[in-house]
C-alpha cells in the first residue's frame, strides 16, 4: 500500500462502519451475479433469494459451481428459482455465448451485479492472450456489460422500472494510479497486459489496482452514455475474508493475513455492501458514485484531473474497438444505446 496515511484512514472507517443489512421486496424482477459461489457473491446471492425474485441468476464460472451454489441457497433459504449459468470472464468467447444465450432465455434484467474477481501475484496470460486480472476483473466485465445492454433497457423500458448496474469495485483505486509510462503508450490496454510492465513493480498488487481503476472508468462512462433509468454504480465491499486472496504467496499473503485478523468484515459483512449498492439509495443521488462504506465517495485526484479523463476516454475507445473484434453486437450496440 503506497500511501500508509490513506491506508490508515481506510481501516479505521471499516472498524467504524458496521454494514446494516438492506431487504427489499423482489418479487416479479430477475436479479444475476456473478462470481456467486464463494464468498460475497455467494452471500449476496443468498441474501437476495430471501426476497423472492422471480429468477435468481447464478452466474459461475462452471456449470457444475453454480448448481452447487444453487443447491446450497435453496438448502438455507427454500427459495427455488436460483437458475445455473456458467461464464468464464477469462474467455472473450465464453461471454459472447453468455450474452447469446441470455438474450434467448431472459425476458427482463433488472439488476446486475458483476462481482466476480481474482487476486494473484502470478503473470498469467489468458487463452485471448491478456493478463489474467485485467482480463478477468475489467475487461471481461466490461464486454458482459455492454452485451447485456439491450435486455437491462428493454426492462427499464417496458416495466417502467429502474435497472442497476453494479460494478465491485475496491478501496485500493485511492492507493495508486495507473503509471505514466502505460498512459502515455500507444495502447494503454495492450501495455498493462505486457509482461514487462506487470513485473516492473510490486506484482499482483499494482496490477489488481489497475483493473479497479477500470471498474470505476466502466461506470464514469456508462452513467454518461446510458438514460437515467439505468443506474450505474461502484462500490467497494470493503476488506473480507473470502477466497479473493487464495492465490496470493509470500509476503503479501502474510500481510493479509495479519489484515483478516485485525479489521476484515466475513464475506457475509462484505455482501451487505453489494447489496445496499443493488436496491438502497434514491437513485438519482446513487447513480454513477464510488460507494466506499456505504456512502458515496469521490473518486481519488487521479481519475478527476484532466488526463484522468482524458486517460478514461482512451481507454474506453480502446476497449470498444477490442470488443468490436471480439462480437459483432458490439458495434451496434455502441450505435444504438452508447451514442
Amino acid at each position: 500500500m503506497s500511501n500508509p496515511n490513506l491506508y490508515a484512514t481506510f481501516t479505521d472507517r471499516q472498524k467504524q462502519t458496521s454494514p446494516s443489512l438492506v431487504h427489499e421486496d423482489l418479487t416479479g424482477k430477475t436479479v444475476m451475479i456473478t462470481g456467486a459461489n464463494s464468498g460475497i457473491g455467494f452471500e449476496a446471492a443468498k441474501h437476495f433469494a430471501t426476497m423472492n425474485p422471480a429468477r435468481l441468476i447464478v452466474v459461475c464460472r462452471s456449470m457444475e459451481k453454480a448448481q452447487a451454489s444453487i443447491t446450497q441457497i435453496e438448502a438455507e433459504t427454500g427459495y427455488k428459482n436460483a437458475e445455473p449459468m456458467a461464464l468464464d470472464l477469462g474467455d472473450f468467447n465464453s461471454i459472447s455465448e453468455f450474452a447469446t444465450q441470455a438474450n434467448k432465455t431472459l425476458e427482463r434484467l433488472d439488476i446486475l451485479v458483476e462481482n466476480a474477481a481474482i487476486a494473484t501475484t502470478e503473470y498469467v496470460l489468458t487463452r485471448d492472450g491478456w493478463e489474467t486480472m485485467l482480463q478477468v476483473n475489467s475487461l471481461g466485465p466490461a464486454l458482459h456489460v455492454i452485451l447485456l445492454l439491450p435486455i437491462i433497457l428493454r426492462t427499464a423500458k417496458q416495466h417502467s422500472v429502474v435497472s442497476r448496474v453494479v460494478i465491485v469495485s475496491s478501496e485500493v483505486i485511492f492507493f495508486a494510479n495507473i503509471r505514466p509510462e502505460a498512459i502515455a503508450s500507444p495502447n494503454i490496454l495492450e501495455t498493462l497486459s505486457s509482461k514487462e510492465y506487470c513485473t516492473a513493480e510490486v506484482i499482483g498488487e499494482s496490477r489488481y489496482t489497475e483493473s479497479k481503476i477500470l471498474n470505476n472508468m466502466l461506470v464514469n462512462k456508462l452513467t454518461a452514455l446510458l438514460p437515467l433509468n439505468i443506474v450505474p454504480v461502484a462500490l467497494s465491499p470493503g476488506f473480507c475474508i473470502s477466497g479473493l486472496r487464495r492465490n496470493i504467496q509470500g509476503e503479501a499473503a502474510e500481510r493479509y493475513k495479519r489484515m483478516e485478523d485485525q479489521i476484515a468484515y466475513t464475506s457475509e459483512e462484505g455482501s451487505r455492501l453489494i447489496l445496499h449498492a443493488a436496491l438502497a439509495g434514491r437513485n438519482e443521488e446513487i447513480r454513477g458514485t464510488f460507494l466506499s462504506y456505504l456512502k458515496p465517495h469521490e473518486l481519488p485526484d487521479h481519475m478527476l484531473s484532466e488526463e484522468g479523463k482524458r486517460t478514461e476516454d482512451k481507454i474506453w475507445n480502446e476497449m470498444l474497438e477490442l470488443f468490436s473484434q471480439v462480437d459483432d453486437r458490439v458495434r451496434d450496440i455502441v450505435v444504438e444505446y452508447l451514442k
